[in-house]
């Protein structure tokens, strides 16, 4: 297959940092105390994760909390109202994203932890639904894994 041929701009390999040298300056960086380092103008991959694992709730925890009836706990169904009608966690109310707005949350207490999942870890209602109440005052959470890793831990579900 043939290549495009290399322009003046493009840098070469010889232009860049040997290994070794980017390995020892980049130890020297992690020796940096904390309080030296700025935050970084853009989010970060690791920010990101440790945001995201923060946000998100175990089905063991969130089981735990269901069956000790833990006060000011509501769980969020994000997904379609027929999905949610054919099989659901316990105590579950159903809330999709697009119907989230202020008056369809008005009712909702605004001191409560809202646990919201939907389908499983590839499907994005529930973040979608997360985000909406968020940006509304609620406190949330995701489920980790959704209806689908709460079914594989052998949680029960309510089905109609």
């Amino acid at each position: 297959m043939p290549t495009a041929p290399v322009t003046a701009t493009e840098p070469s390999i010889a232009d860049e940092e040997p290994y070794l040298e980017l390995l020892i300056s980049t130890a020297r960086i992690a020796s940096i105390p904390f309080a030296q380092v700025e935050a970084p103008e853009q989010p970060t991959a690791r920010i990101h994760w440790i945001g995201t694992f923060v946000d998100r709730r175990h089905p063991a925890d969130l089981y735990a909390d269901i069956v000790a009836g833990t006060p000011d706990l509501v769980v969020v169904d994000a997904r379609y109202p027929e999905a949610y009608a054919r099989e659901h966690l316990p105590t579950a109310i159903n809330l999709p994203a697009r119907e989230i707005d202020e008056s369809t949350t008005a009712d909702l207490d605004r001191d409560a932890l809202y646990v919201v999942y939907c389908w499983n870890a590839s499907c994005h209602a529930s973040t979608k639904t997360a985000n909406r109440l968020e940006s509304l005052g609620f406190k949330v959470k995701e489920l980790h894994g959704g209806l689908e890793t709460w079914r594989k831990q052998g949680f029960p579900t309510e089905r109609r």
